[in-house]
């Protein structure tokens, strides 16, 4: 490439790079975009609410179809028989669980401390220095269950999405072997185009995205070359999840 073209061309990228960069910084859209976009919703929940059980058996299906465990839970005092029986089926000695609202409300440190379980580790995703993420994570990695909450559920396809923060790390659902879920039944959706409005609201006026939006289908299945399947290679080889719907 001759000198004056490479010059130019150099200029050209420079140029678009700055343009993504402050593209990033403004609003997803304007307001009155945003305005449009709040009416669809509030009509949206409005259909939902009078819907919510046919989208609670939607989900349940279709995520049984996909080798998932479903519960239904009427009261806290079944969400914690329900997560009691999985964990001592499973004979769970560590866990790592979210530290989410909630988690809290549901008294779920109340529930393992009742079987006896010690080694609770918190889900977190800011460390002081480097050596303190490297402790976290070998410790991280040697729980046998995580406990999430779901920030939303997909009707359509049984698909629990998961946003990343502070309190919301994304190993909690990743690393461990088993992971059970809690989910409100208000919190299911009936397909990903309602997903994506919900998260244009809930996102167009912030500056920064999450860090990540996990949207797990069932537990982890690999194939390999010769389309066998196998539970559990990249991430828990069991889910469960817990629908807290309160009469």
């Amino acid at each position: 490439m001759e000198p004056r073209k490479q010059i130019l061309s150099l200029i050209r990228m420079g140029n678009a790079k700055a343009s993504v960069r402050d593209q990033a910084k403004r609003p997803l859209f304007k307001q009155r975009k945003r305005e449009e976009l709040l009416i669809r919703w509030q009509d949206l929940g409005k259909q939902r609410s009078t819907n919510v059980k046919e989208l609670v058996k939607a989900f349940k299906t279709e995520c049984e179809l996909l080798s998932g465990k479903v519960y239904v839970a009427r009261t806290n005092r079944e969400a914690h028989q329900f997560l009691s029986l999985i964990i001592k089926q499973a004979g769970i000695k560590r866990i790592i669980k979210w530290n989410s609202h909630l988690l809290r409300r549901l008294e779920i440190d109340r529930v393992l401390d009742s079987l006896g379980i010690q080694n609770i580790l918190l889900g977190k995703k800011d460390f002081p220095n480097q050596q303190d993420r490297k402790d976290y994570v070998r410790h991280e990695a040697t729980a046998e269950l995580g406990i999430s909450g779901v920030d939303y559920g997909l009707a359509d396809t049984g698909t629990l999405v998961l946003r990343t923060s502070r309190t919301q790390d994304r190993a909690t659902s990743l690393l461990p072997p088993v992971h059970v879920a809690l989910m409100e039944s208000e919190r299911i959706l009936p397909g990903s185009e309602d997903l994506i409005l919900k998260l244009m609201l809930e996102l167009g006026g912030k500056a920064e995205l999450d860090s990540c939006l996990t949207l797990i289908s069932g537990p982890s299945l690999t194939a390999d070359i010769e389309l066998n399947l196998v539970s559990g290679i990249h991430g828990p080889g069991e889910l469960h999840v817990i629908i807290l719907e309160y009469d």
